[in-house]
């Protein structure tokens, strides 16, 4: 074995330029799986980390049957002392009590609702961490305190000092108020948390929910979080006498799990395309390594090798090379993954789209998990190995003779060859020279053409998932509620408050729809609200329609589940599936809507629920609530032709921005101070999710792009080694340098059509194909509600503008990476390359 191992190495050493580029294509393929993976698994780590750090913790212990309902007498009394039991369980290491509900919170005529939690502030920051998140004033010591994120106070126009109102429904079904004033504002970079949440000491909280003595809730953190779900069942052990359930964060936030699920489905996609070209990269660089060597192996034979050893050899070559470019692609991942795991991928202008990943931050850390090293290992030492075995077996059932004897046929071919060189038009004789050596030796010609085959249809599937998933995405969020282009008073979008609000909206619509590009407008009251049944309260968004003129705009009407779409003139609303579940609320059953009024006051309305519908999208089935126009007026404290908002739909959704800059400088709005707004800025999530994976798909593209330079590279370099003694003829038979070099670059150039080609057609039909059936991703599906528009069942599509660029440059690559070869064929001594060669 030893002896066997000096030989490999020996041979390694010999061809040390074979070497360093086997070598080198591993390991930048290597590299950039490590790092493409490091970078996924950071987002799902930082994700998980906010969430349970800044507000859950890693486990909660409720009365059963609080986690499902979320009523509040679904209570946990304050002497069972519970706190104390779960801190003694082995795992545990710090346990807080808490009250948590939902508020409608007002300052001046600014009000927006947000998630409330009493804690007690001296053991909160035992549990979570958002005590060293204050940016102004000071956290929480007792009293009618509250301190809230940096977005929820900007909303609110409020800061450290001021006082503001909250409104709630409390556990008897009464509804509570109460004064508290504002003592610090947090910043965790998380909008969910700096728009949403608030925390107020614990017995305030027990004071506004009529809550003396019970908790909604027992957090705690764990010592180890791979442990997590040990604890959870020594827990529950413990208490099985008491009638309580204890959930980690898992069941705590399904709607993270499955965020996570559908990072990580979306990421082996990602991750199993750029497997592959990574491997075709290996595959072609092993095989061209072992295809050149047909000559060695014939010597070795004709000395008494065995072929079984000769196989054993090449194995063990390849081993050696395939583990060594492992290691060495380690280290360049891990050097990578280390710098940004350190300085952080900065994202921060993505805020509003990885706002729809909860728990996430603007600064990325990319997170290094060991079994993500071990499968890469295992896929590329085995995928050299195969690669290697086949041609190395095929090699070794020749005949010493067979394997030597190729050379005398390669120099009467290229007698043939140097013939038309000394015609006329040596251009296109050097171009037909280039055409024959490629179908001349179509093994190597497809090795070498494969790479950028399997590079150009990966990038097309990529690009085309991406595209089909945004597309979806915009045209359904368009079509479901906010149309192609709205007007509004300047500052609507901001707060939604009823202040703000059109007059004469009818005679503007009017005005509106007479415009050519515009094929429909619908008035709107929007309004923002709480909706709450006798045992639980929820934040949406009150929208007043005008059903006739909705349909024209919006395809909602489309969407009913359940009873009957909004009817003109009539009370009662419509409501999203999703809300129905969250209230456990039927056809029929009555709701109280609260809203801020124009005037500043508070207003309450029971209604009677006339629909559900549901669009497949979390987000929206449970944020909005429909009803008519004139009963939205009448809530809101609006005239007859009051609206809050006009939206149109156009002909061409491209027409968006280009209206809007003009009614902008139209004084039909600005007479009004009124402006507006096309679908890119009513809807920033969306666009902010394109543009945010555009960067990642550059970054996976860049890592493609490498690896396939590379791969082609490496290729065209042991083309030309194994071509050395016929260049080497070539040039003995007065083939000029520059004349050589252009040859093998008209090769390098035939072999990028047809990878050109080749990946046009694999990608195209795979394209076409999923365009058609789709591609299901009902596994996690909870996953998708989270995200605008989105349904279960993704549509790729390709996009001309948008591949056009990257297939060119991707060509003019493969062209370009055989001018080292090239220039270094052009450089062969004839008598050096024709005796060892």
């Amino acid at each position: 074995m030893i002896a066997w191992l000096r030989l490999a190495f020996g041979n390694l050493r010999v061809n040390r330029r074979r070497t360093g580029i086997t070598l080198l294509s591993v390991a930048v393929g290597v590299g950039g799986l490590v790092f493409l993976w490091a970078f996924i698994d950071g987002i799902n780590a930082q994700m998980i980390n906010n969430m349970t750090g800044y507000v859950t913790g890693d486990l909660k212990v409720h009365q059963r049957g609080f986690h499902d309902d979320r009523e509040m007498n679904i209570a946990l009394a304050e002497r069972w002392n519970l706190a104390q039991e779960v801190s003694a369980v082995t795992g545990v290491a710090a346990t807080t009590a808490r009250v948590t509900g939902n508020a409608l919170a007002s300052h001046g005529n600014q009000s927006r609702a947000l998630q409330v939690m009493g804690v007690d502030s001296a053991i909160e920051p035992t549990v979570t961490r958002l005590d060293r998140s204050i940016v102004m004033g000071r956290y929480l010591e007792g009293g009618n305190e509250i301190i809230m994120g940096v977005d929820a106070a900007d909303a609110l126009e409020v800061s450290p000092g001021e006082e503001l109102v909250l409104v709630v429904q409390a556990a008897d079904g009464s509804i509570g108020a109460d004064r508290f004033e504002v003592v610090g504002v947090f910043e965790t970079g998380i909008k969910r948390i700096d728009g949403f949440v608030a925390q107020m000491p614990l017995a305030s909280a027990q004071a506004l929910y009529a809550f003396q003595g019970r908790f909604t809730e027992i957090a705690a953190r764990v010592e180890d979080s791979d442990r997590l779900e040990a604890v959870v069942a020594g827990l529950r052990n413990q208490m099985q006498a008491r009638n309580v359930e204890v959930l980690g964060w898992p069941a705590l936030m399904p709607s993270l799990v499955q965020m996570v699920a559908f990072h990580d489905a979306v990421a082996y996609i990602v991750i199993f395309v750029v497997f592959v070209v990574v491997a075709a990269g290996i595959v072609n660089t092993i095989l061209m390594s072992v295809l050149e060597r047909g000559r060695e192996f014939g010597v070795m034979m004709a000395l008494g090798t065995p072929s079984s050893r000769i196989v054993w050899l090449v194995l063990l070559e390849t081993a050696i090379l395939a583990g060594l470019g492992y290691l060495l692609g380690l280290a360049l991942g891990l050097s990578l993954t280390g710098y940004f795991g350190t300085h952080g991928l900065d994202f921060s202008a993505y805020i509003k789209a990885m706002d729809t990943m909860p728990g996430l931050s603007g600064i990325v850390y990319p997170t290094i998990e060991l079994q993500r090293l071990v499968v890469i290992g295992v896929v590329v030492v085995s995928v050299a190995l195969l690669a290697a075995a086949i041609p190395a077996w095929k090699a070794s059932r020749n005949s010493p003779l067979e394997a030597m004897g190729a050379r005398r046929t390669m120099i009467n071919r290229i007698r043939r060859i140097h013939w038309q060189v000394t015609s006329d038009h040596r251009l296109l004789i050097f171009a037909q020279m280039a055409l024959r050596s490629v179908f001349r030796n179509p093994r190597r010609s497809v090795i070498t053409a494969s790479a950028t085959a399997f590079g150009l249809a990966a990038y097309l599937f990529l690009y085309a998932f991406a595209d089909g998933f945004f597309e979806q995405m915009i045209h359904n969020s368009t079509q479901q509620l906010s149309g192609h282009v709205q007007v509004l008073e300047g500052g609507h979008d901001v707060d939604l408050s009823p202040a703000l609000r059109i007059a004469d909206s009818q005679a503007l619509q009017r005005q509106l729809q007479a415009r050519p590009e515009v094929e429909a407008a619908a008035p709107r009251v929007v309004l923002r609200a709480m909706v709450a049944n006798p045992g639980k309260s929820l934040p949406v968004e009150l929208v007043g329609i005008a059903p006739e003129q909705e349909r024209s705009v919006t395809e909602l009407s489309g969407y009913m589940e359940q009873g009957t779409y909004v009817q003109s003139a009539e009370t009662g609303i419509v409501i999203g599936q999703k809300l129905a579940e969250e209230l456990n609320a039927r056809l029929g059953d009555k709701l109280v809507i609260t809203v801020q009024q124009a005037g500043g006051d508070l207003a309450s309305s029971a209604q009677a629920i006339r629909g559900i519908y549901r669009t497949g999208s979390d987000l929206f089935d449970t944020e909005y609530v429909f009803t008519d126009i004139n009963a939205a007026r009448r809530l809101g404290g609006l005239l007859e032709d009051e609206v809050s908002r006009i939206v149109l739909r156009l002909s061409d959704r491209a027409e968006s921005a280009p209206l809007a800059r003009t009614l902008n400088q139209s004084p039909l709005l600005t007479n009004d101070g009124l402006v507006a707004q096309d679908w890119e800025t009513l809807l920033p999530v969306v666009v902010q999710m394109v543009e945010m994976s555009q960067v990642d798909f550059y970054l996976i593209l860049s890592v493609v792009f490498v690896v396939v330079a590379i791969g082609v590279m490496n290729t065209m370099v042991m083309s030309v080694m194994e071509r050395t003694p016929e260049l080497g003829v070539m040039l003995a038979l007065g083939t000029r340098g520059s004349q050589l070099q252009l040859t093998i670059l008209f090769e390098a150039f035939f072999l990028a059509i047809l990878g050109m080609l080749a990946g046009t057609v694999v990608g195209g039909l795979l394209v076409v194909w999923l365009g058609t059936t789709g591609i299901d991703l009902s596994s996690i599906s909870g996953a998708l509600e989270a995200i605008p528009g989105i349904t279960d069942r993704i549509y790729p599509v390709l996009i001309f503008d948008h591949v056009w660029l990257p297939s060119l440059l991707l060509f003019l690559c493969s062209v370009l990476v055989a001018l080292y070869p090239a220039w270094r064929a052009s450089r062969l001594d004839p008598v050096e390359a024709i005796r060892h060669g």
